[in-house]
């Protein structure tokens, strides 16, 4: 298996096609309540809350501690901090996709999913500085205390860029 690197912002391809056969690939449904909420659309909400935090410059940050645990949301908070004062904010669509479940019982969930942010541009003083990510293929693991808890993303981890979503998921 690849190496992986844990980086705050990055992307991967939309490729489509099967996983391997152990793998289990759900599809999303829409929960009201947070811990009836599957850890694919708590991955997908993390991301909407931070895209639309980046598209504001990150005023609102608050989504850290909705969606991740205690340190993980620490550590974001900072990051967000350093990109609220450099004054660089986020347009453009994530596309994810390619959802599957590596491992699963009922305190932890490990999901890999492809996530493309190329058409994500990074913006600073209204001035166009480029691609935010590109491609690449993602790898969260979710924990929770009891099944009336929401999943938290404990870990954010994506495979070295060149590793393609076709190449990972066996496409």
């Amino acid at each position: 298996m690849a190496s992986l690197v844990a980086l705050p912002l990055t992307a991967c391809g939309n490729e489509t096609g099967g996983g391997p056969s152990e793998a289990v690939t759900h599809d999303p449904s829409t929960s009201q309540d947070p811990a009836d909420a599957a850890p694919q659309e708590r991955i997908q909400g993390y991301f909407d809350a931070f895209d639309t935090a980046a598209a504001e410059g990150w005023l609102e940050t608050s989504y850290n501690t909705e969606y991740l645990t205690p340190e993980l949301a620490e550590q974001a908070d900072t990051v967000d901090a350093q990109n609220r004062d450099s004054g660089a904010t986020f347009e453009g669509e994530r596309e994810l996709s390619e959802w599957t479940v590596r491992e699963q019982d009922e305190a932890t969930v490990v999901v890999e999913f492809c996530q493309d942010t190329s058409n994500q541009r990074v913006m600073r003083d209204g001035h166009d500085q480029g691609e935010a990510e590109g491609r690449d293929v993602g790898r969260f693991t979710l924990t929770r205390d009891s099944t009336d808890e929401p999943w938290l993303i404990a870990a954010k981890e994506f495979h070295p860029e060149g590793t393609t979503c076709a190449d990972h998921f066996g496409d």
